[in-house]
Parts: structure tokens; C-alpha cells; sequence
């Protein structure tokens, strides 16, 4: 069943206007445009989604299975766990597997199950679709890279792999892999750069330095891409023809190393699309005179026919979109002087991915504007070059000369430096909100019209247009409306008070997980935290980029342990919390940390109240002493926004509860149940006199501790309180428009867009 998606249309007829405006074949280019409209307008595929009937699904009553697995070079270790694609049955499963101990570890990384059989016994899991209401949908990933489910693997398993018969595309993956494994032995610094940039092999990169590649906007240059393949193609071609090689036979040369080097780096969708296109021209330049759009046309129309769903693919769009841009101007620029050419060619590859990266993230990094300046030649004309004639050698050779490996670490120590540099300027990324989707064609369309004046050296015009675009999209109307978002973040508290009227946000707790003890081989590398997979994904998704308050009712790591690394991702103007129970070295650490970040802490036992536009915050319990079991220095807030009332309650305890009784309101619209419906709170007493409409209880999936208690959420039924549980509901956004509540929950959202498929 074809799925017509209109912007997608619109989109490619505004590339295919663009190219008769600029280019004089026009027949050729409206026939060429027209099948490429029409294939990928008609092939866009429908993606299938299940409505459900709650989130909480116990995948550990999934029975045991046993199986041979093919497993492919895709395989990952971190920390104690294992991360595979494999195949069972000609089907493509996302494997996970908790390795058992350090020597196992060990047994891991030097007798790899990579492109070996396997017998395993495993259970099939079932991941959640995105309980937040974000836009990335891990069930959605799975679909769209045609993998068939998720498994894990139960027991021990190396000892019964052995090796199967290759393929040549298998034969040349494995070669892969063994060479960065080689080259993990080499004793240089920064390595995992020198296997990342050359092989495309980003599994070693530390979490730092994914976040400085990202922050300056140049992560795409670790990610072997189009321009590489130029390099190497280019490189080939004169190095063989200064050894009077036939031109003829240059090409065939060319032709067939170039699908190698696709595999040897990973496959990427922007290496496919660029090998693509050189073989394309070398195999059909003699039968038919066509130019590069044309042939880059014919490579897309390709792919989306072999596999529709490389459309979703980020960096399948960034590379064609990047490319028809590029293509398109090449005409004009190559009339332009060098220095202006340069400029040209960076501000208009950042201006055509601007729109891609906005749909996806919400951001779009305004220091990447300047580091590509800088980092692009370096990486290309100098870096680039460089690693592969180290890799060359060292693959040949199985060895490196001194003098190489010492002019390698000092051009590679140099980037780092210029790297590191640049990360200490804090700019800040323009951060977008959802838009309606004809505001998203809008923001297209005037791009396009910004990077033909860019071409026509109407600079000013051009400037005019690009910030005056950036400003409707970046400072929308204000609304008196209020939207607060109880997020769904485990076992912890987290949520957010969006004010549309003053353009400010108030945040409630940051949820976090609760530390296990372990040993440092068992510790992650890049572990997913809730700041970047909840808190600045929903954050971003409402257009805003800062925290004006962020209120920590207590410090326990379920309630504040996402704090440092909010502090550290976005800016936190003001920090609430009763200093006074912070009270051990750890905290106190955290706070100094956050101070470093330009943070402003309150003590809450100076504050009773804080106004955001029309709406009333004020604290219960702020000035309690500190105490053995924090949950009794819990912060309750009371949130006032135009007749409505609702009622945050932290952890804290029924002594708690009675101990405010008295100052507190009647008649919540709104309880957010303390302590995760656990016995400790929520006493009949606390509710007779709060008598709340609706109750939010936020706790984790089968957590440990069997909360909520059914004894307190009967206790709450029987009160007449509509209660909502984010284990079966997902978050819970409450829209409040003057007179009227209106509620949201994570479940909804999603069943809403699974019958809308």
C-alpha cells in the first residue's frame, strides 16, 4: 500500500524548479525531475503501527527460543554488554547480550563471534514505541532498517560459534575488522580518530569526543562521506594514469575499487550514494551524454526502489539534498574566485542541510558555520590524505615507520587541539520547534531563494531573507497558554511547565537512574542517559533552549540525577533547592560544577514563591533541616496557573503531608502523587483535603520496589481522582488554555498517529 506524502512532493518539485531556473537544459531536466518526483512520491512507503492498549508489556514472560545466528560485522562492546545485528531464518534481529564476567570480556574482544555461526538461546523482546510523544521512535528505526525484532541472548554462547563460509562481501567486512583491530594494538595516541575518519568506524569514539565533534558542528567529517570518495576516486585516477595505464583501464580499475572501499568503510548511505554515482558514470557515459544532477537522479531513483526506506535515512536526505544543492550552483561557482568559491560551496552545503537538521533535531549549530571554514580544507587537503596513506602502508606493510607514526600524531594532536579550541566557545544552537508542516515548505522554499542570491552575489538580499526567516521561525506569536509534560523517565520524577505566554520554562526534578555498583570493566562508554533520549529532545521539540527555573525537590538520584548533565547541555538560568540538606561531598561537588556552568542557585529556605508570567509557583516545606531519609526535606510546589491548581509532592512522606495540611489549598485540579504511589505517602487525611481531580503517578516498568502499591492507587480511585500511570500511559501533557484543561497522555499520541498509518 503507497503512502502519499505531500511534503515530500513539494520538496522535490522545489529542487527540480531550482535546477530550469539555473540550468539551460530544461527538457532534459523536467524529464529527468518528473521520474524522480514520481518514484519517490509513489514509493514512499507506509509504515505499519500496532495501536496498544497500555505500555506496561512484561517482555520477561516471552518464552525461551534456541536458534543458529549468522552474525554480521555489525558488533559492538560496551562495558558489560553486547550489541549485534545478526540474522536467524533469513530475518535481520538487533541482538543484546550481558556478558558475565571480565574473562568472558576478554574472550569477547579476541574471539569475536563477528561473520561467525552461532547457537544461542535467547527470548524476543518487545521495545516500547517513544512513551515521551518525541519524534524518534525506536520501533519506527527498527521498520525503517528492515530489522524484524529485537532479541536477547540468554546464555553463554561463544564456545559454540564457528566460522561459515564467506562471501566476498563478508570476506572483505571481516578483513575490515581485523584491520581495526590491528590497529588498536598500534601505540599512538588518538587512534580511535585515526579508525573512525579512515574506516568509518565510530563504535570507539568516547562520549566526549562524540559531544565535541557534535558542539562545533563537524561530526559529519568523522563520518566517511561523499567528499572522501571524491578524494580517493581523484587520487586513483592520476596516480594510474602517471603510470601510463589506458584511460580505459583506469576506469575499470576505478569502477571495481570503489565498491571495496564502500565496504571497508562501513557502507554508509552517503559512501553508497557517492560510489554510486562515479559507477554510474563510468558505466552509461558512453552509451548515453548525460550531466551530474541527471546521474545523481538515476542513483536516487536506484535506491528507493531497491530499498524504499533509505529515504528515512538521515544521512541518505543530508547527502542527496547537500549534493542537488551543490550540483545545482556548480555552474555559478565555478565562475567565482577561489576565496569566494570556498564560501560559497560551505555556506550553501549548511544552508541545505539546515531544514533537514531542524525536521530531525530541533537544532542546527551556528559554530558549525565557522569550524567548517577552518576544518573542511584541513580535513580534506591535509588530514584525509594523510590517514589513508598511513593505513595504506600499514595494511601492506603490517607495519609503520617511526617517522610516519611521529608526522601522524602530530597533524592528529593538532586537530584535536583545534578541535578541544573550539569546543571552549559557547554558542548558542538555534534551537526550532515543531512546526506545522506547510511552515516546514515555507522554510524550504525561502532557503532555496537565500542560496540563489548567495549565487547571484546579492548578499545583502540574501542576509536580509536568511534572518528574517530564522527570526518567524525561532520567536513565534505568544499564547496565554500553559502546557506542563509529566515526561516518562523510569523510576524517577521529572517534569516540565512550558509558559507560551512569557516564553519561559519551569522544570520540576530530572528523573535519573539509580547508580548500581560496578566494576570498571562493566562500565559503559556511552550510555544513553535521559538528558539526551527525554529531557533536551522535548526541551528542543517545544522551541526552547534554556531552563529559566529548575526546581530538585529532594536530592535523590531519581529525582535530581540528571542535574549536572542538564546543567552541561543546556543552560540552567536558576537552580531551587534547600541547600541545607545538601549536605555531603558528592552534592556539594555537583553544586560547584553547576556554579562553573553560570547556574544562579536559590536557597528555598529564603523563598517562598516565584511568578512566571501569570502563573504562581509557591513552596511547601522548602525550609525543612536536613534528615537521614531525604524523601522528609522533600520541596512541594504549588503551581497556580489561572483558576487551575496543581500540586507537585516530590517524595514526600504522610509526616510531611501532615505537616502542611493546614497552609495548603483545597481541591487540586491536579496531584502528582508523592513517592511513586509507595505506602509512605499519600495519607487519607492529605487527600480528603487536596481532593484532586486527576493523579499522575510516575514510576518504572517493573521496578524492584512493586510501586505503585495497590493500596494507594485504589486509595486514589476511591476518591474519585482519574489517575493516570505513566508504566501504562507514558508521559502526561496537560494543555491549560484559560478555562480549559486538556489532557495527553504518551499512549494516545502514539495510537493516534498508529491509526492515522
Amino acid at each position: 500500500m503507497l503512502h502519499i506524502d505531500f511534503t515530500t512532493g513539494i520538496v522535490l518539485l522545489v529542487i527540480i524548479g531550482t535546477s530550469c531556473i539555473i540550468k539551460t537544459k530544461m527538457k532534459q531536466t523536467l524529464l529527468f525531475g518528473f521520474i524522480f518526483v514520481c518514484i519517490g512520491y509513489l514509493n514512499y512507503p507506509n509504515i505499519h503501527l500496532k495501536p496498544m492498549s497500555s505500555f506496561d508489556i512484561n517482555s520477561k514472560l516471552s518464552p525461551y527460543y534456541n536458534s543458529i545466528i549468522h552474525f554480521t560485522d555489525k558488533l559492538k562492546i560496551d562495558g558489560d554488554q553486547v550489541k549485534a545485528i545478526g540474522m536467524i531464518n533469513n530475518q535481520t534481529y538487533q541482538i543484546y547480550y550481558r556478558i558475565k564476567n571480565k574473562q568472558e570480556k576478554s574472550q569477547f574482544i579476541y574471539n569475536s563471534p563477528i561473520l561467525k555461526n552461532c547457537n544461542i538461546r535467547y527470548t524476543f523482546n518487545n521495545p516500547l514505541p517513544n512513551t515521551n510523544g518525541l519524534k524518534f521512535d525506536y520501533n519506527t528505526y527498527l521498520i525503517q532498517e528492515d530489522i524484524t525484532g529485537v532479541i536477547n541472548i540468554r546464555d553463554s554462547f561463544l564456545k559454540t560459534c564457528s566460522r561459515r563460509q564467506l562471501n566476498l562481501i563478508e570476506t572483505i567486512q571481516l578483513y575490515r575488522e581485523s584491520q581495526i583491530q590491528r590497529l588498536k594494538q598500534l601505540k599512538i595516541d588518538n587512534v580511535d580518530d585515526i579508525i573512525a575518519i579512515t574506516l568509518g568506524e565510530t563504535r570507539y569514539l568516547s562520549n566526549e569526543r562524540m559531544e565535541e565533534l557534535k558542539h562545533i558542528g563537524i561530526y559529519h567529517l568523522y563520518a566517511v562521506s561523499g567528499s572522501h570518495v571524491a578524494i580517493i576516486s581523484v587520487f586513483l585516477f592520476k596516480l594510474l594514469l602517471r603510470f601510463n595505464i589506458r584511460y580505459d583501464h583506469v576506469e575499470s580499475i576505478v569502477f571495481c575499487s570503489l565498491p571495496v572501499y564502500a565496504i571497508m568503510t562501513g557502507l554508509s548511505p552517503s559512501v553508497l550514494r557517492a560510489v554510486s554515482v562515479v559507477m554510474t558514470y563510468i558505466l552509461i557515459k558512453r552509451i548515453v551524454k548525460l550531466d551530474s544532477i541527471q546521474i545523481l537522479s538515476i542513483t536516487f531513483i536506484y535506491f528507493i526502489l531497491y530499498n524504499p526506506f533509505m529515504f528515512f535515512d538521515i544521512g541518505f536526505q543530508l547527502s542527496y539534498l547537500i549534493s542537488y544543492f551543490l550540483l545545482l550552483s556548480a555552474p555559478i561557482i565555478q565562475s567565482f574566485t577561489l576565496i569566494y568559491r570556498v564560501i560559497s560551496i560551505n555556506i550553501i552545503s549548511q544552508i541545505s542541510s539546515l531544514i533537514i537538521l531542524i525536521i530531525h533535531f530541533n537544532t542546527f549549530q551556528w559554530l558549525g558555520f565557522l569550524s567548517n571554514f577552518i576544518f573542511i580544507p584541513l580535513f580534506e587537503l591535509c588530514l584525509f590524505p594523510l590517514l589513508m596513506c598511513f593505513l595504506t602502508i600499514f595494511s601492506i606493510f603490517n607495519d609503520m615507520p617511526d617517522l610516519i607514526l611521529c608526522l601522524v600524531s602530530k597533524v592528529l594532536s593538532f586537530t584535536i587541539f583545534l578541535i578541544e579550541w573550539f569546543n571552549r566557545f559557547n554558542v548558542p544552537d538555534l534551537v526550532v520547534g515543531n512546526l506545522n508542516i506547510m511552515i516546514y515548505l515555507c522554510l524550504f522554499i525561502n532557503l532555496t531563494i537565500v542560496s540563489i542570491c548567495i549565487l547571484k552575489r546579492q548578499i545583502k538580499t540574501a542576509f536580509f531573507l536568511f534572518v528574517l526567516t530564522i527570526i518567524c521561525i525561532v520567536f513565534p506569536n505568544q499564547t496565554d497558554k500553559v502546557v506542563l509534560e509529566f515526561l516518562d523517565v523510569g523510576q524517577g520524577d521529572s517534569m516540565y511547565a512550558f509558559h507560551m505566554d512569557t516564553n519561559e520554562v519551569v522544570m520540576i526534578d530530572t528523573g535519573g537512574k539509580v547508580e548500581v555498583n560496578q566494576e570498571k570493566w562493566q562500565t559503559k562508554n556511552q550510555s544513553i542517559s535521559y538528558t539526551k533520549s527525554v529531557l533536551i529532545p522535548k526541551l528542543h521539540e517545544k522551541g526552547f533552549n534554556s531552563i529559566d527555573y529548575l526546581i530538585i525537590s529532594h536530592p535523590h538520584k531519581d529525582h535530581m540525577g540528571e542535574l549536572l548533565e542538564m546543567a552541561e547541555q543546556t543552560t540552567v538560568k536558576n537552580l531551587i533547592i534547600n541547600k541545607g540538606t545538601w549536605s555531603n561531598k558528592e552534592l556539594k561537588l555537583i553544586l560547584n560544577k553547576i556554579k562553573e556552568n553560570g547556574t544562579n542557585i536559590l536557597d528555598s529556605q529564603q523563598l517562598k514563591q516565584i511568578k512566571v508570567g501569570n502563573s504562581l509557583y509557591k513552596f511547601y516545606n522548602q525550609n525543612s533541616p536536613d534528615h537521614k531519609d531525604k524523601n522528609e526535606t522533600s520541596i512541594l510546589t504549588e503551581i497556580s496557573v489561572n483558576k487551575f491548581k496543581i500540586l507537585s509532592t516530590g517524595d514526600a512522606t504522610i509526616l510531611n503531608e501532615n505537616k502542611i495540611l493546614k497552609d495548603i489549598l483545597a481541591n487540586y485540579d491536579i496531584l502528582k502523587v508523592g513517592h511513586h504511589g509507595s505506602l509512605t505517602s499519600t495519607s487519607e487525611e492529605f487527600l480528603k483535603k487536596v481532593n484532586p481531580k486527576v493523579c499522575l503517578i510516575s514510576a518504572g516498568r517493573h521496578n524492584r520496589y512493586g510501586l505503585p502499591k495497590k493500596k494507594t492507587v485504589n486509595k486514589l480511585l476511591n476518591h474519585g481522582c482519574k489517575v493516570y500511570n505513566t508504566q501504562h500511559d507514558g508521559e502526561l501533557e496537560v494543555l491549560i488554555d484559560k478555562g480549559n484543561l486538556k489532557y495527553m497522555t504518551g499512549l494516545s499520541k502514539y495510537n493516534k498517529k498508529a491509526y492515522k498509518k
